[in-house]
């Protein structure tokens, strides 16, 4: 019960890491966690003298495994294929090359650490956390080029650095090492370890695709299954002999790639998926930074006792030593391997040194690097202890918190003074880029049965998204042009009247709609009113079915609109690619869409479109709330501004609710 209570402790120290983060946003959530695992570690060692000790091996199924696939899992396709070269320089060839050049550095200068353990923990310092950077970079404007390549390197450093531990550790424990059985050993690791991956995550996509078959959609099912999976490939790939970690990383570039075969028409599915691995990749990645910060006092405490002889400054010395030796081969690799048009944009031109101390600086290490290192077995293969594993451990810690302080404190010193962003055009960068998220993810979640429900939310969207650019709110004649677009969309209705091609009673009501939006025009158009307009003309239309124009009438008159904007764009001198133009083709073609989603022609089971639209709302309203809360983590939206934002949402739901 005792160590029940504690392992709750633990959580509780993650969970006030995030709400101490929010009040202090310039401190890393890392450095937060470290600090509270001390504080436990002298709290319990001064009252119980109980420490928690888990088993090494533990550290890879439990930690490793679930936080290489969520970091994936979720890797940015679009950043992958871009900056694919320079991220496989950096993430792949740079960590090799580090782990052989620090290894003998460590060697050298500690020979009682072997050379195996040597290279076991440069490969385990090897991959990058960018979480931190990511924040910082936002905030202090770094170029996004570099942001990238960081980001991408975090993503496959993770498990390159782990093979390279994994490889050395073998080595470490059985005492023996020969370069060309290594090398076969490696390839077999590697290669089959990366098939396992695809032929597992086939596997399971298959028995998705079966669950779906037999219209199975229990949501803990299918949470069980995906939070199984990593656990599952890993341990399966491990049997068969090949590498687990490399099995894992297959399988989350291949969720990545494929993520809409899984669960794509289910939301609710991937909405309670989302919420479950956000809330275990913080838990576990959370719970390796607070064991860091224990482990850290215990060592300490053994060392100040005397029974080593190495003085706690020459510890010191050792840790600086290393960082230093990971900074300048980090630095001279960037400065002479990757080429400048990489990362230099045209726009905002940054020299070669610059770029090499941002991309420096910005190597924080995380959890990978540190629950890589927990794990070092207690003892090898002939049963006597590892030697100096918690030397190793506390120069691995040691390292990571002088690499997470660089990135915290440093790092936005780098920014030019003069592009150092203000809180409000963070703020207002970061609003664009949720409602460009929300859409994109509405886009992905796109089925038959929900097309035109998301085609009027999706408008939506983009309506709002011009509307709060900058530049759109200075342009002039806006409105003339949104009252022309109206005013020749009346004319259009009645020339159909005259022609035969609609009613008088359907036509009216759709004059009677546009007069609405001629007067709303008037004053500011409004993104609330004008998704209400379009939910309520959705609603009312059912009601009216004898009064609907056909689906190829109103064809018809959405080419002759096209025509009447073509038009008023010449007569106002407003190009294609102007936000002006892009503002009311969105609220056109949101209205003009609505009445294209109301023609069934008759079809009986057309109200359930209504309550479509309700859902495919609610479902953009949560992605935005969690895009906002992440904002406001990463420090680019106030608290002000993110509960302003939220109440903003809460209102628009209660619109909705009250029109349903």
């Amino acid at each position: 019960m005792f160590v029940f209570n504690f392992i709750l402790i633990l959580l509780a120290a993650v969970l006030l890491s995030n709400l101490i983060n929010h009040f202090l946003p310039t401190l890393s959530v890392p450095l937060v966690q470290i600090i509270l695992g001390i504080l436990i570690a002298v709290i319990s060692y001064s009252i119980t003298d109980f420490s928690l000790e888990l088993e090494p091996e533990l550290f890879f199924v439990l930690f490793l495994s679930p936080l290489v696939f969520q970091t994936t899992r979720t890797a940015d396709k679009k950043t992958m294929q871009t900056m694919i070269k320079p991220i496989i320089m950096v993430s792949v060839v740079l960590v090799f090359i580090t782990a052989i050049a620090v290894g003998y550095l460590l060697n050298a200068i500690i020979p009682t650490i072997s050379l195996a353990a040597a290279f076991a923990l440069a490969g385990a310092l090897g991959p990058t956390d960018t979480v931190a950077v990511e924040s910082v970079a936002h905030r202090a404007a770094l170029p996004r080029r570099i942001v990238s390549i960081l980001s991408g390197e975090s993503i496959i450093s993770d498990a390159t650095g782990i093979v390279c531990f994994q490889f050395a550790i073998a080595a470490a424990a059985t005492g023996s090492f020969n370069l060309f059985q290594g090398l076969g050993r490696f390839l077999i690791l590697a290669f089959g370890g990366l098939a396992a991956g695809m032929v597992l995550t086939m596997l399971e996509y298959l028995l998705v695709r079966w669950l779906h078959s037999l219209n199975i959609h229990t949501v803990s099912l299918h949470i069980a299954l995906g939070v199984m999976t990593p656990f599952i490939i890993y341990m399966v790939a491990e049997e068969l002999g090949t590498s687990g970690i490399l099995a894992v990383f297959s399988a989350g570039i291949c969720h990545s790639l494929f993520q809409d075969k899984f669960n794509p028409e289910i939301l609710h599915l991937q909405k309670a998926n989302e919420n479950v691995w956000e809330f275990l990749s913080f838990s576990l990645d959370g719970l390796v930074f607070v064991m860091l910060g224990m482990q850290l006092l215990r060592i300490l405490r053994t060392f100040m006792s005397g029974e080593d002889n190495i003085g706690g400054w020459l510890i010191v010395g050792y840790v600086m030593l290393i960082f230093a030796a990971f900074a300048v081969i980090r630095f001279l690799w960037w400065c002479v391997m990757v080429r400048k048009k990489t990362y230099s944009d045209p726009n905002h031109p940054i020299g070669r040194i610059k770029s090499g101390i941002i991309f420096t600086v910005a190597g924080a290490r995380g959890a990978v690097s540190m629950a890589s290192v927990l794990s070092i077995p207690l003892f090898l293969s002939n049963g006597e202890a590892f030697p100096e594993r918690d030397l190793i451990i506390l120069i691995a810690g040691g390292v990571i918190i002088v690499s997470l302080l660089m990135t915290n404190f440093v790092l936005p010193l780098l920014a030019e003074p003069g592009t150092k962003r203000s809180l409000v055009e963070t703020e207002r960068e970061a609003r664009d880029e949720i409602l460009q998220k929300v859409v994109e993810r509405l886009k992905k979640e796109i089925t038959h049965e929900n097309f035109t429900a998301t085609q009027i939310i999706v408008r939506n969207y983009y309506s709002r998204l011009y509307k709060q650019s900058k530049r759109a709110r200075k342009m002039r004649g806006i409105r003339s042009f949104r009252l022309n677009i109206l005013l020749g969309e009346k004319e259009i209705l009645l020339h159909m009247v005259e022609m035969g091609n609609m009613s008088k009673s359907a036509a009216e009501r759709h004059i009677e709609e546009i007069n609405k939006l001629i007067n709303e025009t008037g004053k500011k158009m409004n993104t609330f009113q004008l998704l209400n307009w379009s939910v309520r003309h959705f609603i009312e239309s059912f009601h009216l079915r004898n009064a609907k124009p056909r689906k190829k009438d109103l064809l018809n008159m959405q080419v002759i609109n096209d025509r009447i904007m073509r038009k008023n764009l010449n007569a106002l001198n407003i190009k294609k690619d102007d936000p002006a133009y892009a503002i009311i083709a969105a609220e056109h073609e949101q209205v003009m869409s609505t009445r294209m989603g109301l023609t069934n022609n008759g079809n009986e089971s057309a109200p359930g479109e209504a309550q479509m639209v309700f859902e495919v709302a609610s479902g953009a309203f949560y992605m935005e709330r969690v895009l906002i809360q992440q904002m406001m983590e990463a420090g680019r939206l106030s608290w002000k501004t993110a509960k302003e934002m939220q109440a903003n949402l809460t209102l628009l739901e209660a619109q909705l609710q009250t029109e349903e």
